[in-house]
C-alpha cells in the first residue's frame, strides 16, 4: 500500500474497533491487506500443480468475453462500489449475482474473467447511477489461476480522475473479491500486472504487491453495511405467493429498519435484528406475506444511534408481484 489513508471509520458508528487496529496498512508476507493479515491462513503452495490460464482480446464494454464454440451461461458473484447513504457521501462494495457466457468446458479461470468483466462493467445493470465506475475503459486481458496465487493483467492502469481515496480503494478491492469469490478457492492473494507496464493501478496502488480481503471481522471496512440479498434485483413473484426479504448488515446491535413501498409510498414498514451487530456482520429475514400484483421496493436502512433520526446506512431492491 502506498499511504496509509485506506481506512475511513464512519463517525457515526459506536461500535469500531480501536482506531491503531483499523487504521493501520499492514503488508504480512508480501500480501498487501486493508487492516488486517490474512487470518485465513497461508494458501498453501505446490509446484507441482500447473497454473491455468486465459487471454481476452474482449472489448471492454461486454460483459460477456467472446468464446469460440458451444457456450453456456452461468451465474457469477460481482462486486461493485456504491454509495451506502442516501446523501452519497459513504461508499462500500456491493455483490450481484449476475448471468454471463462462458465456454461450455470453462476454467476457473476464464469463470473469474467473465465476473472480473461484470464487474468492471455496472452500467449494465439498472443500477440508476447508483454504482461507480472506476474501471471505465479497462479490461480484463489475461487471468491466472495457482493454489497460491491469482494474477490479473490489465489493459491499463484505471485513472483516479475525480475519485476519492477512499473509491479507489474500494476500486481495487472489487477486483480483488471478485476474482477469489469467481475463482472460488478462499482468500487467494490477487496480485495485479497492467499490459502496458505501468507499476501503479489508479496512480496509486502499486503492482509489485500483492492484495486481499480483510479478515472477517474488519470487512465492514470495505462492505456496504447493508445489503439485500433476496429479492434479486428485478426478480418477478407470484401474485399470493409469501414474499420473504433477506439479507446481510453490519448495523449497530445489529438492528436495522425496513419499508416495503408501492407507488412511492411505504404501504408496510418494521425492523429487525440481524444474528449479530458491528463489527461482525450478521443476516436477517424479513417476511413480507403474500402481495397483491405491482411494482415494489423493499428498503432496508438503519438509524443513527446518536439522534434517533438520521440515516447512516441504507439500501433497497425493486421487485415484482404479478
Amino acid at each position: 500500500m502506498a499511504h496509509d489513508k485506506t481506512q475511513v471509520a464512519e463517525p457515526q458508528r459506536r461500535w469500531l474497533v480501536p482506531v491503531a487496529a483499523a487504521a493501520t496498512v499492514a503488508l504480512i508476507g508480501g500480501v498487501t491487506v486493508w487492516g488486517v493479515s490474512n487470518r485465513g491462513g497461508s494458501p498453501q503452495t505446490s509446484s507441482a500443480v500447473p497454473s491455468t490460464s486465459v487471454t481476452s482480446t474482449a472489448s471492454p464494454t461486454v460483459s460477456n468475453p467472446k468464446a469460440t464454440g458451444a457456450t453456456t451461461s452461468v451465474t457469477v458473484p460481482a462486486y461493485f462500489v456504491g454509495t451506502t447513504s442516501g446523501t452519497g457521501d459513504r461508499f462500500g462494495l456491493y455483490r450481484e449475482f449476475v448471468k454471463t457466457v462462458v465456454p461450455a468446458d470453462a476454467t476457473k479461470a476464464q469463470k473469474a474473467m467473465a465476473a472480473l468483466a461484470v464487474a468492471m462493467n455496472a452500467q449494465q445493470l439498472n443500477t440508476g447511477g447508483a454504482y461507480l465506475q472506476p474501471w471505465s475503459g479497462t479490461s480484463v486481458r489475461d487471468l491466472t489461476v495457482t493454489p497460491s496465487l491469482i494474477t490479473v493483467t490489465l489493459s491499463a492502469p484505471g485513472a483516479k480522475g475525480d475519485l476519492s481515496d477512499e473509491q479507489a480503494r474500494l476500486a481495487v478491492q472489487g477486483l480483488v473479491w471478485t476474482a477469489q469469490g469467481a475463482v472460488g478457492q478462499g482468500m487467494i492473494p490477487v496480485k495485479f500486472a497492467v499490459a502496458g507496464g505501468s507499476k501503479m493501478l489508479l496512480g496509486t496502488y502499486p503492482t509489485a504487491r500483492t492484495y486481499n480481503r480483510p479478515a472477517k471481522d474488519l470487512q465492514y471496512q470495505v462492505l456496504a453495511p447493508i445489503w439485500v440479498t433476496s429479492p434479486d434485483r428485478d426478480q418477478v413473484f407470484s401474485a399470493g405467493a409469501p414474499v420473504v426479504a433477506k439479507g446481510e448488515s453490519c448495523a449497530f446491535e445489529g438492528t436495522t429498519q425496513w419499508q416495503l413501498k408501492k407507488g412511492g409510498a411505504a404501504i408496510k414498514s418494521g425492523f429487525t435484528t440481524a444474528s449479530s451487530g458491528c463489527p461482525t456482520r450478521g443476516t436477517w429475514e424479513v417476511k413480507l406475506g403474500a402481495l397483491a400484483a405491482g411494482d415494489y421496493i423493499f428498503r432496508m436502512y438503519e438509524v443513527s444511534m446518536e439522534d434517533g433520526k438520521g440515516v447512516v446506512a441504507e439500501t433497497s431492491k425493486p421487485f415484482t408481484v404479478r
